[in-house]
């Protein structure tokens, strides 16, 4: 959920940003432009240098566009920003609306001018989504490329860091990079292809087994590749990321070129080529010889093999959770003897940071930690700063959603926390989300199905008063990469079979705006189901739970849980506490008995 940007200072504190941004639009001849929160890559997450979103509207979130017209600014984000992108927009003439394509579409329908010429920067904005944007609007306007007008105008643009790329020894990836190519160009062979061009750096490195450091919090570099089907690879990156001895050592399969040769190599190719539209920029499409390649559009062929963790991975991210269950172990611990010290979010963060610190191997957290106590909990991606920061009060609701990157695996869990006597209301909610937790937890599915079949599991109580929540209820999770890993998710959209050895989220929530936030996260491995023997039985799939962190008992209303609910979390206290209750020093190992105490 997870990384923060943090805009430049204007450059001249007389003119806005969007009316800079209007002058060269007249200049160009343009009468709206796309501001995306993506880089050329189209992952998640994205470097300072990158974040042309952030700094023409204020917004900080992980998914957003903004489009700028001579009248009008509208910012588009989905239910998770709505708050958030109110907050933070750093002009009034910015209105916030709904990122969907219908509401997009019609709003660019009304532009004033009619035909108006609408503007992008091929290299932010997928194949996918330009094919569909310019579809829905041929009879209203015309969509045309242009260089990127907020880089004209940014001054002081933060530079790309210059950090070396590394290797992943094969103790911690479970598969030398030669058998994941060979993998690969089998699969390539088998769908005829002559080559693969990938665009998301967490699949190059995830294939190559190399990690980096170009974006904050989760260890990619950022590079575009082309593979051929005889298992060699094409790296194009800052080549200066490269030491000498990586180079000569991944020759002959893997060869690295400069980024500015990419252009070039893809004039060359020619044959069928393999990109997925969804993820790969709209401006390779218009590089690649039309008359000499034909596109073969599927997802990127090392998503979905990434997705399924090997027993070396599965491991290490046991491992990675049973590290990160004792630094929050330790954190609440601490947090317990001082919430009546007056402490405010940022230090709350800044305390978590610090027992993280003291497990071997950790390499820093896997995302910008959300920590929102009272009405900023409510915000579903709140960012904690000098601005919003809010002292822990004596009966507040706290949110704290935060994660680890260790070599061994990637983190993520979210806890809500009493901080005094909570009312019944915000026990309520609580424990509706707690029971839609554990019905995910607990259930057993037939293969074959998606995330989206069981999405409504986590909602179902929730429904029942009313309620709901504005995202989906869980998310892939990478093996020391992104937090954030597809293809798989529990959500009303996706459509991805789920398969054993996928790590993914259970965090369903509930949110009333002014007053508190609530969200309950563990990590889950999907695994086969012991087999049923009775007559007409199928093969099923079921969750083990791999997260290990109290949940907070204070805020059980009890008669709302059922003998089942109450037995899962029993056993799941039970389970967290042997497994790391002799590796706390006596206070903690005290106050961990009591938080695991039956109920």
């Amino acid at each position: 959920m997870k990384n923060r940007i943090v805009a430049a200072t204007p450059n001249n504190s007389n003119i806005s940003r969007v009316e800079l941004l209007r002058q060269l639009m007249e200049k160009a001849k343009i009468d709206a432009f796309l501001v995306p929160r993506a880089d050329c890559h189209q992952g998640e997450f994205i470097s300072e240098t990158d974040a042309r979103l952030t700094w023409i509207s204020g917004f900080t979130g992980s998914a957003g566009l903004c489009i700028v017209t001579m009248e009008n600014v509208a910012l588009f984000v989905d239910g998770r920003y709505t708050l958030q992108a109110r907050r933070e927009k750093n002009n009034k003439e910015i209105n916030v609306l709904n990122l969907e394509q219908k509401v997009i579409v019609e709003w660019l329908i009304q532009l004033q001018k009619t035909p108006s010429v609408i503007a992008f920067d091929p290299w932010l904005h997928t194949i996918k989504e330009i094919e569909s944007l310019g579809k829905e609007l041929k009879k209203y306007h015309k969509i045309k490329p242009t260089f990127n007008l907020i880089d004209r105008i940014w001054k002081h643009k933060p530079k790309e860091e210059l950090n070396q790329v590394y290797t992943i020894d094969k103790k911690y990836t479970g598969q030398s990079y030669t058998k994941k190519l060979n993998h690969v160009s089998k699969i390539m062979k088998d769908c005829r292809t002559d080559f693969v061009i990938y665009t998301l750096p967490d699949s190059i490195c995830w294939l190559l087994n190399i990690r980096g450091n170009d974006v904050r919090n989760t260890p990619i570099v950022k590079a575009f590749a082309i593979q051929n089907s005889n298992s060699e690879i094409e790296v194009y990156l800052d080549t200066q990321k490269i030491p000498a001895y990586l180079s000569k050592e991944l020759r002959p399969k893997i060869k690295f070129f400069p980024t500015a040769e990419f252009k070039n190599r893809l004039r060359t190719l020619a044959g069928k080529i393999w990109l997925d539209k969804k993820s790969c920029s709209f401006a390779i499409k218009n590089y690649l010889p039309t008359n000499y390649t034909v596109i073969h559009d599927c997802q990127d062929p090392s998503h979905s093999l990434k997705s399924i963790k090997n027993p070396t991975e599965i491991k290490g991210i046991r491992l990675a959770h049973q590290k990160d269950g004792l630094a929050m172990i330790k954190f609440l611990h601490w947090l317990s003897n001082n919430t009546n010290k007056n402490i405010d979010e940022m230090s709350i963060i800044g305390s978590l940071e610090n027992f993280r610190k003291q497990e071997k191997k950790y390499q820093g957290p896997s995302f910008d930690t959300i920590c929102g106590s009272g009405p900023n909990g409510a915000i579903i991606h709140y960012r904690a700063s000098r601005k919003t920061n809010r002292t822990i009060g004596k009966n507040d609701l706290l949110l704290i959603d935060s994660g680890g990157q260790y070599v061994e695996g990637t983190t993520d869990l979210t806890r809500t926390i009493a901080t005094g006597r909570v009312n019944k209301r915000k026990r309520q909610h609580f424990t509706l989300v707690l029971k839609g937790m554990i019905a995910i937890s607990r259930l057993q599915w037939p293969e074959g199905l998606s995330g989206r079949d069981l999405d409504s599991v986590a909602r179902y109580h929730l429904w029942q008063k009313g309620l709901d929540y504005d995202h989906g209820t869980g998310h892939g999770v990478g093996c020391f990469l992104s937090v954030h890993e597809g293809p798989q998710a529990i959500s009303r959209r996706n459509e991805i079979e789920l398969k054993a050895g996928m790590i993914i989220s259970n965090e369903p929530g509930f949110y009333l705006p002014g007053s508190h936030g609530i969200r309950i996260e563990n990590l889950l491995l999907v695994k086969v189901a012991t087999p049923n023997k009775q007559e007409g039985s199928r093969s099923m799939l079921c969750f083990e739970t791999i997260t290990l962190c109290p949940i907070d008992q204070k805020l059980l209303l009890l008669e709302l849980l059922t003998k089942e609910e109450i037995s899962w979390l029993n056993d799941y206290h039970t389970k967290l506490k042997n497994k790391l209750v002799r590796k706390l020093k006596p206070e903690v190992q005290k106050w961990l008995i009591h938080s695991c105490s039956p109920i």
